[in-house]
């Protein structure tokens, strides 16, 4: 195992203006990393310069004042601490949205312009950018191109071998935002205390609570993504963790349509385990069997199937998930924290594998791989974290206390 930066830790407490400013003040410099990324991002996919990314940004005011005035007011704090406007806070939280409805693969032919518009206006870049396909094979169809391509596993009851509800997952991205994660733990008076991994700036991602509540997130794409603003799955997660039970964090999925698709997985304590397929039309829920639950990054419900965007060819979702259910069944009855960590090392059929790394021929932007992996033991309050591919580095346990 090669020896990997363990991501921050930052604790913050108070009120949500409070919470966000520490959070901000903790980081700043990786908050201005994801921005790198994703004005790159938004510039090349897009077209959009930073300005407008904000711009588009700022139409989810209304809905999230609406559904979570706590929460953006945690952003102004957050936007105040690290030195940067709301709008690229509220820009990093709906990225996934901002993105929803763009194809794999594409670039928009007025990207190059966009980024130009970025750099004359001092948006933070990454040190290290060069033009986008130097020295890559940007059109070799067989490639490994960044779809989000994460994979989850969970088991509880007779699969495990004390019962206890344990959750994994790769979280597979763009390799330059490895740099910007943080493990954010979150005391606010009156919910259940917080521990997620996230990236800098943003308010969840995958994590669990002091109540016994465990989310995952797998990306899906539908034809139905990035018609209309919609609820950002980066809130719905938070919300979900804030919440006391399973039956309050699954009504939240149902609150308000999404703006694009994703997989959201709940566990709790109690022994409820269920992957929902969330997209703008509505949510189908995928429950464990005996014990056990994977997905990837397709559509298992039929209903929800039938309106996903077809997979791209080199996706291995499909791949993936299978060996997820095969090391699960594998080992059923004797599953722990130790099995599951095995789980996300796997490199079976690699590169078309669980434990994802980089292929260099590919440009830049469609470079997917494994950032982390995630063993979430809900029950001891503990996330055991992986902060690289998890087939090249030790998991290393934080705790939500």
């Amino acid at each position: 195992m090669k020896a990997a930066l363990m991501f921050p830790e930052i604790t913050i407490a108070g009120t949500p203006y409070e919470r966000g400013r520490m959070y901000g003040t903790a980081v700043p410099l990786r908050i201005r990393h994801s921005i790198a990324s994703y004005a790159r991002l938004f510039a090349y996919r897009r077209a959009l310069d930073w300005a407008a990314s904000q711009a588009e940004a700022l139409r989810f005011v209304p809905l999230l004042t609406e559904v979570a005035p706590d929460l953006l007011e945690e952003m102004r704090g957050l936007a105040d601490g690290a030195g940067v406007a709301l709008a690229e806070i509220v820009a990093l939280n709906v990225r996934t949205e901002l993105m929803a409805g763009i194809p794999i693969g594409y670039y928009h032919p007025d990207g190059a312009a966009a980024m130009a518009r970025n750099r004359a206006a001092g948006v933070p870049e990454h040190p290290d950018e060069q033009p986008l396909n130097q020295g890559m094979v940007a059109d070799a169809p067989e490639l490994d191109r960044d779809a989000g391509e994460c994979t989850t596993a969970a088991a509880y009851g007779p699969a495990t071998t004390d019962g206890r509800m344990l959750l994994a997952q790769t979280w597979d991205w763009q390799g330059d935002q490895r740099a910007a994660c943080v493990m954010l733990r979150i005391h606010a008076p009156g919910e259940p205390a917080i521990l997620t991994m996230t990236e800098a700036g943003m308010l969840a991602k995958v994590g669990l609570n002091s109540a016994g509540l465990v989310v995952g997130l797998n990306l899906l794409r539908s034809q139905s993504d990035g018609h209309h603003v919609g609820m950002p799955v980066h809130i719905l997660l938070r919300k979900m963790l804030q919440a006391t039970t399973f039956a309050d964090a699954r009504t939240l999925a149902d609150r308000v349509p999404a703006g694009g698709s994703s997989c959201v997985t709940i566990a709790t304590t109690t022994g409820q385990l269920v992957s929902l397929e969330v997209s703008p039309t509505g949510v189908a829920e995928v429950w464990a069997e005996d014990g056990l639950l994977a997905h990837a990054n397709h559509c298992v419900d039929q209903t929800a199937a039938a309106g996903e965007c077809p997979l791209e060819a080199t996706s291995t979702s499909r791949e993936r998930q299978g060996r997820a259910w095969e090391l699960l069944r594998m080992g059923y009855g004797a599953l722990d924290v130790l099995t599951l960590q095995a789980i996300l090392r796997d490199r079976h059929d690699a590169p078309r594998c669980i434990c994802r790394l980089p292929d260099m021929r590919v440009p830049r932007l469609d470079r997917g791989e494994s950032i982390c992996g995630l063993v979430l033991d809900p029950h001891n309050g503990v996330i055991y974290v992986a902060p690289d591919a998890p087939c090249q580095a030790a998991f290393t346990p934080v705790t939500l206390a």
